[in-house]
């Protein structure tokens, strides 16, 4: 083997890691449960969101995003907000919206906390790209997008504290829009 070989091999050992894409937020390398805040809105609609806090429970999850307001048993899952009507009603007084990666709010979810429901939406990001298969509505109509930026209309959801399978959105969302 030639010495400039064993050299190229050697320092794309070391380089790899460091231009290897940033891992997703998972908490345990199964389920996650994350919450970003809206914090403000760009003048094309864009919502500013902070960076994601990530939790091995759906409590904890909903814990953060009403800070500290809802306490949920330990062991409650997603699906409590498509099964429990109270639940659902509390639950939309701090959410504009949950998208869960499984049905019927199973799986990992991301919350996105805030109260406008003015149209504004959120793009999705790269973990959680095209696996949105169900969804929580804190707003009353949720628009979800096939493309970043609130592009290529797919499907709507309709109705505060309501809660939907997608059709022909799932696994196909990259941007949700959030309207009154």
């Amino acid at each position: 083997m030639s010495t400039l070989f064993i050299w190229a091999a050697a320092l794309s050992t070391l380089l790899v890691p460091l231009f290897a894409a940033a891992p997703s937020p998972d908490v345990d390398a199964g389920v996650s449960h994350c919450v970003v805040m809206v914090v403000g809105e760009k003048p094309g609609g864009e919502l500013v969101v902070s960076d994601p806090d990530c939790y091995p429970t759906f409590s904890e999850a909903m814990s953060a995003a009403s800070e500290g307001t809802m306490d949920l048993a330990a062991d409650t899952k997603g699906s409590v907000v498509f099964e429990d009507g109270a639940v659902a009603a509390a639950v939309a007084s701090f959410t504009l919206g949950i998208h869960f990666d499984g049905y019927s709010g199973s799986g990992s979810s991301l919350t996105v906390a805030g109260s406008s429901c003015t149209g504004g939406y959120w793009n999705t990001p790269s973990y959680f790209d095209n696996v949105i298969s169900s969804t929580y509505n804190g707003c009353p109509t949720l628009k979800h997008y096939d493309k970043a930026y609130a592009s290529v209309y797919l499907q709507s959801t309709y109705g505060v504290g309501t809660t939907d399978n997608l059709g022909t959105a799932n696994n196909r969302v990259e941007s949700v829009s959030y309207h009154g």
